[in-house]
């Protein structure tokens, strides 16, 4: 925060604020980097962006679950000032500034600035953002100062020559460069990793659109020749948008929680309404509050600018016909990923199909909001306006996950379209075959219309493919050859094949990485099977298959069970049998990109 490197602070308190949501401070110290209070005046877009980090960080502390210390609770209640919705500092933004400062002595220094030196550097920073706002003091400006053992206003260092930031910094040096000496330089350029959404930043927010929803698409799958929705079911109930993870909260959700050996704290289903606003657009009339989620999975990969909650329709069982609440890429960000829009809503109950009170979409359409839904396809862009889905019995209530499509590719000499997010890139990445294998020669990449996870909320390992998943090769005399195992050459049409293990999931073993249920993987819907053999081999493989049963291990979505669940609630299924053919895309990649 005080070193000024706002970008890549912001994107660590970000992760720490999705992987510990209970960690109220990091939510505080994300809006802290969209001020910039001694360089210029916050922007209305990131004024709104720090206002909703703050309002969660808020609504956090208040949460008596959560370990949060009085020390804690001034700097987030002194912040609060800051970004107040107030016609007054919004005319005078020096103003604003003011009532931070006098909020950050009366709740951060004088309790505390005598024996923390974090509170006493935060007030000096407030009074150096009014000192530099204004040629102008008043008498109360200068006491203050003087009484914080900060210097005089004319010793202030000039806003115009603090460092940039580094995303920002060649750009403002660059307009610097033409610019006269009386000439302002606009340095209040719009960060591209901001990822709040609609609902926290108000009307303007289509003009800050999150990280996860920018246009960036660099070798992301085809898997099918039009332009298509591949599944849009139900995928599980209520439980996005808690107001915390406790035990009791998440136990009245019907979520899983879950504590094991390798953790302090608890696995849980869902997510917090923080982290949905912060990942997610929302609509303007909403916020999540104990909401559904479903995943919509088409044929090609969408223009993440152009997501909005706006462009689904989607009509229950019921007839009623519903809008989400909020909408995004988030777990589906990698720029060669991107086919996948997550929804959170209303969209029904844990009704199974045939139950009289079972609740859940049957038809689901991309309508024209004004900002239509976009894609990129084999030749350019396309509109996604007019599509239209429709499902019997499609809920995570009735039958588990499945796949959607499958593909096999080369390998080729480096992962591309690798990352896109770097508040996810530190924790998960590299999860490519040259980090896990060293590369391999073949991806068979699948495709599901839900998460694929051991339980619902603990991950899947890249050491895992025998547990799930066998692939189907053809043999020199027709007969079908069952690749069941990791590790092993199998002998098929062609010449030999052998899988290597899974990828697309989380980092490899080593270097602190355990392959347990700690796991960090990306809970995304494409999971990756690596292969190594020969290229005649290779184009022997006629399907993937999830078994599901006899002596393999079912996968879930979100929705599961956990290792631990509750008596007396209804989860999501787990997977059906399923088996799926594969594309062999060996010649033709079937993969498009916009970006070098």
């Amino acid at each position: 925060l005080y070193s000024f490197w706002y970008d890549g602070s912001y994107d660590g308190f970000m992760e720490v604020a999705a992987r510990e949501p209970s960690c109220c401070i990091a939510l505080w110290a994300a809006a802290q980097t969209l001020t910039h209070p001694i360089w210029d005046f916050i922007s209305d877009a990131r004024l709104a962006a720090a206002r909703a980090l703050s309002a969660g960080a808020s609504a956090c502390a208040d949460n008596r679950s959560n370990p949060v210390s009085a020390r804690e609770k001034a700097f987030i209640g002194a912040l609060a000032a800051y970004v107040a919705d107030d016609a007054a500092f919004d005319a005078e933004p020096a103003l604003r500034l003011r009532a931070w400062a006098d909020a950050t002595r009366a709740l951060v220094y004088e309790p505390y600035g005598d024996t923390d030196e974090n509170a006493a550097v935060l007030y000096g920073l407030a009074l150096l953002a009014v000192g530099c706002s204004s040629n102008a003091t008043d008498e109360r400006s200068v006491e203050d100062r003087s009484d914080a053992g900060a210097p005089d206003v004319d010793e202030q260092p000039d806003p115009e020559s603090a460092p940039e930031s580094p995303a920002l910094e060649d750009e403002v040096t660059e307009e610097a460069g033409d610019a006269g000496d009386d000439e302002e330089v606009e340095a209040d350029t719009q960060r591209p990793s901001l990822p709040i959404g609609p609902d926290a930043a108000g009307a303007d927010a289509d003009d800050t659109p999150p990280v996860f929803l920018d246009d960036r698409i660099i070798a992301a799958d085809l898997w099918g020749p039009e332009l298509a929705i591949l599944s849009a079911g139900m995928g599980f109930d209520g439980v996005i948008g808690l107001p915390d993870t406790d035990l009791e909260t998440v136990r009245a959700a019907g979520g899983s929680y879950y504590v094991p050996d390798c953790a302090d704290a608890p696995i849980v289903s869902g997510a917090t309404a923080a982290v949905v606003d912060a990942m997610y657009w929302g609509t303007a009339d909403d916020s999540p509050d104990y909401d559904d989620g479903l995943p919509v999975v088409f044929t090609w990969p969408v223009l993440g600018s152009t997501v909005h909650p706006e462009d689904f329709l989607f009509t229950l069982t019921n007839g009623d016909q519903v809008v989400p609440n909020s909408a995004g890429l988030v777990p589906n960000w990698e720029l060669n990923e991107r086919n996948t829009v997550v929804v959170f809503g209303d969209f029904g109950n844990r009704g199974a199909p045939g139950e009289a009170d079972a609740v859940y979409p049957a038809k689901l359409e991309i309508v024209d909001d004004g900002t239509p839904l976009r894609f990129l396809g084999p030749d350019g862009e396309e509109s996604g306006v007019g599509l239209t889905w429709e499902g019997q019995g499609a809920t995570g209530y009735g039958t588990g996950p499945q796949l959607v499509g499958a593909k096999l590719n080369h390998v080729g000499d480096a992962p591309a379209g690798e990352g896109g997010a770097p508040v996810f890139e530190r924790a998960l990445l590299p999860n490519d075959e040259f980090a896990l294998y060293g590369g391999g020669d073949f991806r068979l990449r699948m495709l599901t219309s839900g998460g694929f996870t051991p339980t619902g909320i603990t991950g899947l390992t890249p050491d895992a493919y025998e547990h799930h998943f066998r692939v189907h090769a053809t043999a020199e005399d027709g007969s079908t050859v069952l690749l069941s195992e990791s590790g092993v050459d199998y002998r098929v049409a062609g010449g030999t094949l052998r899988v290597l293990g899974l990828a697309d999931l989380g980092q490899p073993l080593g270097d602190g990485v355990v392959y347990d249920d700690c796991y960090a993987e990306d809970v995304d819907n494409q999971i990756d099977i690596i292969l190594e053999g020969d290229d005649a081999a290779a184009r022997s493989i006629t399907h993937v298959e999830v078994p599901s049963s006899g002596g393999y291990l079912p996968l879930y979505n979100p929705g599961g069970p956990g290792p631990e669940p509750f008596p007396g609630v209804r989860y999501s299924e787990p997977s059906p049998y399923d088996l799926e053919p594969v594309v062999i895309a060996l010649d033709d990649p079937l993969r498009v990109s916009n970006a070098p």
